[in-house]
């Protein structure tokens, strides 16, 4: 009698443990999808030679059309060359890598214009302002990360 009972409390157990198990997997909580951060990139543009027309500022996350093809940018501003403080931020920008471009139209003729060697006879500059190397620098060469709430960037115009 003792056996038979022992028995019947294991066969009781073995079907009542993987029930058991069933509904503590589905008791857990779902997981929930975290949004990912946007912050706001503040560019700070120095060494403009002129007050003389706009600053065209462009923001790239990608290579492709960096740094001259403005259409290709994900964002793009415009500001006057005149004044003392030239500051331009984008907002909302999600958490990524970017790069930024500066072209200072002095003529106002909305392009950056350039000598018969195809060299910008106007001032351009863009992120982590790289050394100057046979043509423009790369997507690479340019590229921060966007991974806090804000960045500030000073870019340095060049003349050649």
């Amino acid at each position: 009698m003792k056996r038979s009972c022992w028995i019947v409390i294991i066969a009781l157990l073995s079907v009542q443990l993987p029930a058991m198990s069933r509904n503590a997997v589905a008791a857990e909580p779902e997981q929930v999808e975290v949004p990912a951060g946007v912050g706001a990139i503040t560019v700070k543009i120095t060494g403009l030679r002129s007050s003389d027309g706009n600053l065209s500022v462009a923001l790239f996350n990608a290579k492709k059309g960096f740094p001259g093809k403005y259409d290709r940018a994900i964002r793009k501003a415009k500001t006057p060359a005149a004044g003392s403080a030239h500051v331009v931020v984008f907002g909302d920008v999600p958490y990524g890598t970017y790069a930024v471009a500066v072209q200072h139209d002095e003529n106002g003729n909305g392009k950056l214009d350039a000598n018969f060697l195809g060299m910008p006879k106007e001032g351009v500059g863009t992120s982590n302002n790289p050394k100057s190397k046979f043509g423009p620098p790369s997507f690479d060469d340019a590229a921060f990360v966007l991974d806090r709430k804000s960045v500030e960037l000073t870019i340095n115009l060049r003349y050649l």
